[in-house]
Formats: C-alpha cells, sequence, structure tokens
C-alpha cells in the first residue's frame, strides 16, 4: 500500500520494475476492501491498520484515510502459542466475505494470510470464485499447485496465480540466481545451502508452523536451477526478534571448475521483509487484471512462472521474466 501510494504521490519508483505494464500504472491499483481477524486492525481504516501490530514494516508515506473499513474474516486454523501471542482475535462478528467483495467491485483478492492458516487460504479462494474475482495466493498454502482448485477457478472463468509470492531481492530468487550463473559458467556444483534468520511475524511462523512446508518449496524451486542432483538444502531456521523486520540470508556453495580445481564461496544478504515483494506483486497485480480483460481462466502460467517460488511449470529467471513480458505486451 504505502509502495502504491508513495509513486501517486509524486514519489521516485525506486525499485519498480514496471512503470506501465499493459496500459496499466501503479497509480490504477486502488483498494476496496480489506480482511483480518487481529482487533488491532478489524474496524479500523484500511491506512490505519497496516501500521498496527504485529506490523513491523518501516513507516516510509502514510496514506490518507480510504475510507476501507477492515471487515473481520474467519478463524479457520488452529492459534497457538506457536505464534508468541502476536495475534490477538478480535471479537467482532465474521463478515460474508463473497458479498462483501461483491459490494465493494473488488477484481482481484490477494491471499496475504499467514503461511501456515491453510483452512483459511482455501476459505478466501472460495470467496473469490464465489465472487467473481481474480485470486492471488501469495502465501505457501497450496492452491494453485493442487490440480482440484486449479479445475475450479478453470471451469468458472476466474483466473488464478500462486504459490508463495517470490521476493525481488529475496533468498530464494538469489540463491537460484546464483546457481543459475555458476552452472552458466561451467562450475560443477557439489554442495549449497542457503539459511536465513528473521524478525518479522513470518519467520515466526515458518519457525514453527510452516518449516517443512517452505523449505520443501524454497529447495524444490532452487534445485531446478542445475540440470542434476546434488545436496541441496534452502530454508528458513529461526526467529530473533531484536532484527525486527529485517532479514539475515547466508549461502554457500561448494564445486569445481576447469580442471576440477575446486571452489567455495559465502554470500550473506541482508533485506528488509515487508518491502521485498512490493514491485513483484504490483506486476502481478496488473498481469491478473490484464487476464481477467482478455478473459482467461485458471492458473496464469506466465505471471505464475514470474512472481512464485511454486508456480505449476517452472523456468529459469531470465525465461521467466520473458515469458511475463511477452505476456504483458499482448
Amino acid at each position: 500500500m504505502q509502495g502504491v501510494y508513495s509513486c501517486r504521490d509524486g514519489g521516485e519508483p525506486v525499485g519498480l520494475i514496471h512503470e506501465k505494464l499493459g496500459g496499466f500504472g501503479v497509480s490504477d491499483v486502488e483498494f476496496v476492501a480489506a480482511f483480518d481477524v487481529d482487533r488491532r486492525k478489524v474496524g479500523r481504516d484500511l491506512s490505519e491498520a497496516i501500521f498496527s501490530e504485529p506490523n513491523k514494516a518501516p513507516r516510509m508515506v502514510g496514506p490518507d484515510d480510504l475510507g476501507v473499513t477492515v471487515l473481520m474474516g474467519l478463524v479457520l486454523d488452529d492459534l497457538t502459542d506457536d505464534s508468541e501471542g502476536m495475534i490477538e482475535v478480535s471479537d467482532e462478528p465474521a463478515v460474508n466475505v463473497s458479498q462483501a467483495l461483491k459490494q465493494s467491485g473488488a477484481h482481484i483478492l490477494v491471499n496475504m494470510v499467514s503461511g501456515s492458516a491453510l483452512e483459511a487460504s482455501r476459505f478466501y479462494a472460495r470467496a473469490a470464485l464465489d465472487a467473481g474475482c481474480a485470486f492471488l495466493n501469495a502465501t505457501p498454502s497450496p492452491v494453485v499447485s493442487e490440480p482440484d482448485w486449479a479445475g475450479r477457478f478453470k471451469a468458472s472463468g476466474v483466473p488464478l496465480v500462486g504459490d508463495d509470492l517470490l521476493d525481488q531481492i529475496g533468498a530464494t530468487v538469489t540463491h537460484i540466481g546464483l546457481l543459475e550463473f555458476l552452472h552458466t559458467r561451467g562450475a560443477h556444483i557439489d554442495e549449497s545451502y542457503q539459511l536465513d534468520v528473521g524478525g518479522g511475524a513470518e519467520s515466526v511462523n515458518t519457525l514453527w508452523r510452516t518449516r517443512g512446508l517452505k523449505r520443501d518449496i524454497k529447495t524444490s524451486a532452487v534445485s531446478r536451477s542445475v540440470p542434476y542432483e546434488f545436496p541441496l538444502v534452502s530454508g528458513s531456521t529461526d526467529y530473533v526478534d531484536f532484527l525486527g523486520n529485517s532479514r539475515d540470508s547466508f549461502f554457500w556453495f561448494k564445486g569445481r571448475y576447469f580442471g576440477g580445481a575446486p571452489f567455495t564461496m559465502d554470500v550473506k544478504l541482508n533485506t528488509v521483509d515487508a518491502p521485498n515483494a512490493g514491485a513483484i506483486l504490483i506486476d502481478v497485480i496488473r498481469g491478473l487484471r490484464l487476464a481477467s480483460e482478455r478473459g482467461l481462466a485458471g492458473p496464469v502460467e506466465p505471471l505464475c512462472a514470474y512472481g512464485f517460488k511454486r508456480p505449476p511449470k517452472r523456468y529459469p529467471l531470465a525465461e521467466a521474466y520473458n515469458l511475463f513480458k511477452e505476456f504483458a505486451e499482448g
């Protein structure tokens, strides 16, 4: 939201990949409905709720009052001490989400609930279907990767994209990029790992509830970078509260180049979590609107390949970008 309103107010579009996409600018993105379950967000204007705990996003710009009240969703997944008390459930009654979407005139529903909230992700996917909204699954919960869900959206004439949003400069995309680079330079990779620690809510969730799922998705995505098998681990490892909204990622590579000469490489990456997928998300939102206008239904392959860790079909980074660009250009 802050990125969208910064561009709308004439701010410098640092990090924006495409200022225009299929005729749509960033300022064409409008927020018309919002759902949450935390008492510190429900009932507040969306422009205020984005800064409410447990959010730790840095304040870049303060959007004006939007007139969009955060509505109460359903609590469908177990909320235990795994989240270290971060979520304080509102006692407001849950709304009819599909009806609220229809009334708001929403074109796209972006799912950014907790990665461990599998039932909630399915619930919002169903609500999007009922409302005829395109669905963007930013979470690792399997939706687009499930043939049943993909088939439902296809049959209903509604497009969807996912699963698990890929950061602009994140650990997974950096790991993939470095492996692709080493492979194209003729190096043979013998071993590699990527591990990270962070201080945001996602790091807590990954540590306690989605560690296995996230590691499987990340490792699977990274392993396709090289056309042979080698010992590989890719995934989050720990939560450090004082890191706040930042994340430290550590990469290690061991391999051989010409003549069998050995090499090792250690890399450290420090990023700020909150804005890290913003540029990709804004691109995919606009691409998904184009898909709706073109009458596409079910998983939109170029958008999935470009913007997600677990697309229906994986491509090398450069090829995925070219597919996306060709799609945007029609």
